[in-house]
């Protein structure tokens, strides 16, 4: 991904992302979502926002829109499975499994759809050690961007406990749900990203047992109220 972009267009998507979608979002579920600007830098590409009470973070992030060439690029070969992994799950964790791999000019459906397993492997491979993929891409429209390629899915995240950690933790392999969103702008040569991590560390050991449901409840939430209310003021930002 590449952060080559004006403070002008980071500042539109963050009008239209904090003012319309955030807003609708702590009407949710009563949390206090704040930028994450304003606790450290962020990326001019992107915008980032944190639950006061929780560790949920939401993050929206404008990217070179993936081609046809740089598929062709960049398509992993698919890995052998370890003797002792059945063969099945490592091909649940592997891009090349989420979409097509015999993608042509031809087929833009195809093309979306990888594009789709590519940068959400991206997300997940920067959030956790592994994932598996819980819901895989899917075609979805945006009412206030009509005919507009956009895709979700769903993924699960494990990030296994750190080195020279304490026994009683290292042991311990942490989990979050990733909920993904990626918007196409063909013309523009853009992709669009949002995406909400809910890490379920600190919620899994709370004394209230409803407590991950509830907030995961609140991501599927968010990403509807994210759907529902995404749009873009003014595309000659991005020419």
């Amino acid at each position: 991904m590449f952060s080559d972009f004006s403070w002008a267009k980071r500042k539109a998507i963050n009008i239209v992302f904090y003012q319309k979608s955030v807003s609708n979002l702590r009407a949710i579920n009563n949390q206090n979502l704040y930028p994450y600007s304003d606790m450290r830098p962020v990326p001019d590409n992107q915008e980032a926002f944190m639950s006061n009470t929780t560790r949920t973070s939401i993050l929206i992030e404008i990217t070179e829109r993936l081609n046809l060439p740089q598929f062709q690029q960049i398509h992993p070969q698919q890995p052998e499975a370890p003797s002792n992994t059945d063969a099945a799950t490592v091909a649940t964790t592997t891009p090349s499994n989420m979409a097509p791999s015999n993608t042509t000019t031809d087929d833009p459906i195809a093309q979306d759809l990888n594009a789709t397993a590519f940068h959400l492997h991206e997300v997940c491979e920067i959030s956790g050690d592994s994932y598996e993929i819980l819901d895989n891409p899917r075609p979805i429209q945006l009412p206030k961007l009509p005919g507009t390629p956009a895709y979700l899915a769903q993924a699960l995240l494990t990030s296994n406990g750190r080195p020279g950690a304490a026994a009683s933790t290292a042991a311990v392999a942490a989990t979050s749900t990733c909920h993904f969103l990626l918007i196409r702008l063909r013309e523009k040569s853009t992709d669009i990203i949002a995406y909400i991590v809910v890490p379920h560390a600190g919620l899994e050991n709370a004394a209230d047992a409803g407590a991950v449901a509830r907030e995961e409840m609140f991501a599927h939430e968010a990403m509807a109220k994210v759907v529902e209310s995404f749009e873009i003021r003014d595309y000659g930002l991005f020419c």
